[in-house]
């Protein structure tokens, strides 16, 4: 219990701030959680690697079972129509509640969100290695893919809130992004690999354990963050219309083509999420705590990017699915002969986004974007006079090779760009809708592609076929692959600004804004009086509570204590 030597005198201001640092200090009262706190700074740049790693299975996993579908399919007795649901549950569930995810991390604690989203993805994983039916997987996969959709925005706030802006920032963008590369082809090798040995079901098993292991690690590296000082408000209107809504369009486009884009079973659905995602925008604007305040789409940065997001997994994905048909259809491959192929993209993801990572920080963005999406474009036009004649040295890997230093002067500086100018209480927020776009782009992409390569696969009849028959179908894929890149180039080079990623592209105003913080903070420690509850309320944020350093804010939580110390022995008795 706190009592005053002297009530009357002391200011209303002050008691508010030692009745904080005193919650503060109950949050951390034995000598083993000290412990464990110092414990925590200590491991602290091992969190980056966490949750690059957390990203890297959930790529992996997702990989690994497009890869896997025929042996899946056959051993759990799928049906035709049911087929399509191996890939579909899991994207329809993820890319659903990815915004209500990122802004629950927000509210609650991104280490909170993170770690549930690693336990739920483990369980479910498990789960989905020991089915027995399609029914059982479908919905196992479906359950697994909510916790995917807590860990990948969240993974992206951790990183966000822990480094500053400018060079530290930008590098461990680049070390997150060569994980997520790294993990879409590895996801190939390893299923390849499994298949062939020990079965598909040890794509989930690997996971799981995986996942449980970084659970546990977690616990220790990431540091706990301040409690609020009040509780956060959920708009649980915005959050049910929002999820409806964003997974009607992915089940939409996923389905479409199977269906039909006016078939009952899609269109109708589809008409009532775009009206459920109109209902969400409305009640945005209205509500007092909004699941997304609309001001993050004033970040012009921030808006391109998502656009471009959604472009370039759209011809990702393309590259990779339509590679991987002509390997297993035109060339007659293997399993474990695609997977070889795929070998040097996924080796030289290692050793060229490990580069970009050093250089990024030094160099214009806008460029880099610029020519990564012109090096996709190429990939794509040597991918299209690639038959079953051709030499897989002379073509796909010359073309792998360019395909993944454009992706890494793309994708890295747009993960970048999206993350640079939002506010700390906002990345969750971020992280989901950049994922969100990518998650709507895969499906997407591959929809319109599909809808190309089946109409013109060869065959007069419209029928499909397989073998390299199916070719020319595939060559007009990529050459609606080559299309995409050029819009993304084009979109990039009106839109996005000229900008470093070490000079944040703030205003005049934001950036007066920021000193006038900074004026107001750097107060000396025997200046109680001077002290707002304002800036208190910006002292004990989670970011800053634990030490992290902030944008606008030079001080760490240790000054802050020192301060608070000196005012409650000069003041108070606890």
């Amino acid at each position: 219990m706190v009592q005053s030597s002297s009530p009357s005198a002391l200011p209303s201001r002050t008691s508010a701030m030692v009745e904080t640092n005193y919650t503060l200090q109950k949050s951390f009262p034995s000598e083993p959680a000290n412990k464990l706190a110092s414990l925590r700074e200590k491991c602290r740049p091992a969190l980056l690697y966490i949750v690059s790693t957390a990203q890297f299975f959930d790529i992996v996993n997702g990989a690994s079972v497009s890869v896997a579908i025929l042996p899946i399919a056959q051993d759990l007795h799928f049906t035709v129509p049911q087929v399509l649901w191996i890939l579909n549950a899991y994207t329809i569930s993820f890319a659903g509640l990815l915004l209500v995810s990122g802004r629950l991390g927000d509210l609650f604690g991104h280490r909170r969100m993170f770690m549930f989203g690693l336990f739920w993805f483990a369980l479910w994983a498990l789960v989905v290695s020991f089915s027995t039916s399609p029914i059982m997987f479908i919905l196992a996969r479906a359950l697994q893919g909510m916790g995917a959709a807590a860990t990948v925005p969240t993974a992206m706030a951790l990183i966000a809130t822990t480094y500053p802006a400018g060079p530290e920032r930008t590098k461990a963008f680049s070390i997150f992004g060569a994980f997520g590369g790294l993990g879409a082809v590895t996801g190939i090798l390893l299923a390849g690999g499994l298949i062939a040995s020990i079965g598909w079901q040890w794509i989930f098993r690997i996971s799981a354990i995986a996942a449980f292991i970084l659970l546990a690690v977690s616990y220790i590296v990431i540091p706990v963050s301040a409690p609020k000082a009040e509780k956060p408000k959920i708009d649980y209107l915005g959050a049910v219309t929002a999820t409806i809504g964003v997974t009607g369009i992915v089940y939409y486009i996923s389905t479409g083509v199977e269906y039909g884009w006016a078939d009952p079973k899609t269109l109708p659905i589809f008409v009532v999420a775009l009206a459920l995602v109109a209902l969400f925008i409305f009640i945005e604007s209205r509500v007092h705590s909004p699941l997304m305040p609309l001001r993050i789409w004033k970040l012009k940065s921030f808006t391109t990017s998502v656009a471009l997001a959604f472009v370039s997994m759209a011809k990702f994905q393309g590259i990779i699915y339509y590679a991987n048909m002509i390997f297993q259809e035109v060339f007659q491959w293997t399993p474990i002969q695609t997977a070889l192929g795929f070998l040097v993209h996924s080796l030289l993801a290692m050793v060229v986004f490990t580069i970009l990572g050093r250089m990024l920080p030094r160099l214009p963005l806008k460029p880099l974007i610029l020519t990564g999406f012109l090096l996709r474009s190429a990939t794509a036009l040597m991918f299209s006079f690639v038959d079953e004649h051709t030499n897989y040295w002379a073509l796909p890997f010359p073309a792998f090779i360019i395909h993944i230093f454009g992706v890494g002067l793309s994708l890295l500086p747009i993960q970048i760009t999206a993350v640079r100018d939002a506010e700390n209480k906002d990345q969750g927020l971020v992280g989901a809708l950049y994922n969100t776009g990518l998650q709507l782009g895969a499906p997407f992409g591959l929809a319109i592609l599909n809808v190309i390569a089946i109409s013109t696969n060869g065959n007069t009849e419209g029928a499909v076929r397989g073998g390299p028959a199916l070719v020319k179908g595939f060559h007009n894929a990529f050459y609606a692959m080559i299309a995409m890149g050029l819009f993304g180039f084009f979109l990039a080079l009106v839109i996005l600004p000229w900008d470093k990623p070490v000079r944040p592209a703030v205003t005049d105003s934001n950036k007066n804004a920021s000193n006038v913080s900074l004026a107001s903070t750097a107060v000396p420690a025997n200046s109680a009086s001077t002290i707002e509850p304002k800036d208190l309320e910006e002292v004990v944020s989670p970011s800053e509570a634990i030490g992290h350093a902030s944008e606008r804010h030079d001080s760490d939580a240790s000054t802050i204590a020192s301060r608070s110390d000196d005012l409650e022995k000069g003041h108070l008795q606890v």
